[in-house]
């Protein structure tokens, strides 16, 4: 049995990416610098109250900390996002559409400038997105296969077939 997806690198698709990355193979590093920024969160509220119950004279550093508060807050919410756009930074020229193939022995994946094989032991989780499957094969690095294109047979049996292969569980997220 073969599988086909074809995926462009897109901002949505590495935003998928992303995710993927954190809700699996980041997961604690991730809880772990939510509970940091929620700390320097209380800290700066802290901060900023008694800034104003000791009635200070209006100073930037009186601002500066409720806009940081701010900023950690956004980038908080749009982690993922942000993540994404970081890395198409870092998408090499003819790389941005790739065709994948899965067969019996590994996979292969073919963009207009190369072609790479892998074998299923490399991947460390897998994540079912609404659209997405995306591929951890460590913590900095994932693929992503776009559902809508896919071929060779039903989303069940692939991940059937995923999990056969890899010996890891297909991760639902929303």
């Amino acid at each position: 049995m073969e599988f086909r997806f074809e995926t462009d690198y897109d901002q949505e698709t590495l935003t998928a990416m992303a995710k993927g990355l954190r809700k699996t193979v980041r997961k604690k590093r991730s809880r772990r610098t939510r509970i940091i920024a929620g700390v320097v969160l209380a800290l700066g509220l802290a901060s900023t109250a008694l800034s104003i119950a000791s009635q200070e004279p209006l100073r930037a550093r009186n601002l500066l900390v409720p806009i940081a508060m701010l900023c950690m807050i956004y980038a908080s919410f749009q982690e993922d996002r942000l993540n994404g756009r970081i890395a198409k930074r870092n998408v090499l020229p003819g790389t941005e559409h790739a065709s994948c193939v899965f067969g019996e022995d590994g996979y292969t994946i073919e963009t207009s400038v190369t072609e790479s094989r892998f074998s299923y032991p490399q991947i460390l989780a897998i994540a079912e997105l609404p659209r997405y499957v995306v591929l951890a094969l460590s913590n900095n690095q994932a693929q992503a296969l776009d559902k809508e294109s896919f071929s060779g047979g039903t989303m069940e049996d692939f991940r059937a077939f995923l999990a056969d292969k890899t010996g890891k569980p297909v991760q639902m997220i929303k």
